[in-house]
């Protein structure tokens, strides 16, 4: 596809701005730039579609501060006063930036998605916009009309915004202290104390058995008592 056809520049004219940025010696200022794109997306001015953009065409260079972006299929990420703002099928959002204020406005359709430079996030909805000014070390992020979820870099610290109200973060990015190493803490073994009573081991004792004595029977003399008689004559 060519980067300017035809076409392209007689709408450019029409609308009486000068929206892609012609080859010329000099580097045109960057206001809005296309820095990723993953599917169909049509850059429109004023309602009409300036040019079709697929993934492999040459990315314009733009110099135009406000350009509408309608994401046909596939994502897309924009690059503008210092955001990054991403947005996938469905989604139709306009870009408008201008000396430290960047606004982003969506109209019906997914919602988008807006980085800041200190990390934070920034969720647009359908119908809303929001407006970005940085000042004084100072991001302020108000919103003019519908409303947003902002959060932290790491995707904490969720809080709602919506139209008339404004929160500030910082305009630089926020350093995430690394995890303390410590050493590893070995387990201490104790010992446990119970109450049951200690049994010292006493030497087994062999009883002694007696025997008992032999029983002896006393010899007796037995005495027989007789008669002295012509039959007995040694009878005593």
């Amino acid at each position: 596809m060519k980067l300017f056809n035809l076409s392209a520049i007689a709408l450019v004219l029409a609308f009486g701005a000068n929206v892609f940025a012609q080859p010329a010696p000099a580097a045109a200022p960057k206001g809005i730039k296309i820095t990723k794109i993953t599917g169909t997306v049509n850059i429109m001015k004023d309602g009409q579609v300036i040019m079709t953009l697929k993934p492999g065409d040459a990315i314009p260079e733009i110099t135009d501060t406000k350009v509408t972006f309608a994401i046909i299929d596939g994502t897309v990420e924009v690059e503008a006063g210092g955001k990054k703002i991403s947005a996938a099928t469905g989604s139709n959002f306009t870009v408008a930036t201008t000396n430290g204020q960047t606004n982003v406005a969506l109209g019906a359709g997914t919602p988008v998605a807006v980085k800041t430079e200190s990390g934070n996030n920034i969720i647009l909805t359908a119908n809303s916009e929001v407006k970005m000014v940085t000042a004084n070390g100072k991001v302020e992020i108000a919103m003019e009309k519908g409303n947003a979820v902002v959060t932290n870099a790491s995707g904490g610290e969720t809080q709602t915004v919506t139209a008339g109200q404004a929160i500030f973060v910082s305009d630089a990015p926020v350093a995430v202290a690394p995890p303390v190493q410590t050493a590893p803490v070995e387990p201490v073994i104790t010992e446990t104390v119970t109450d049951e009573p200690v049994v010292t081991e006493v030497p087994a004792i062999i009883p002694v058995i007696e025997t008992p004595p032999t029983s002896v029977l006393p010899t007796q003399t037995v005495t027989q008592a007789c008669e002295v008689s012509a039959s007995s004559p040694d009878c005593i």
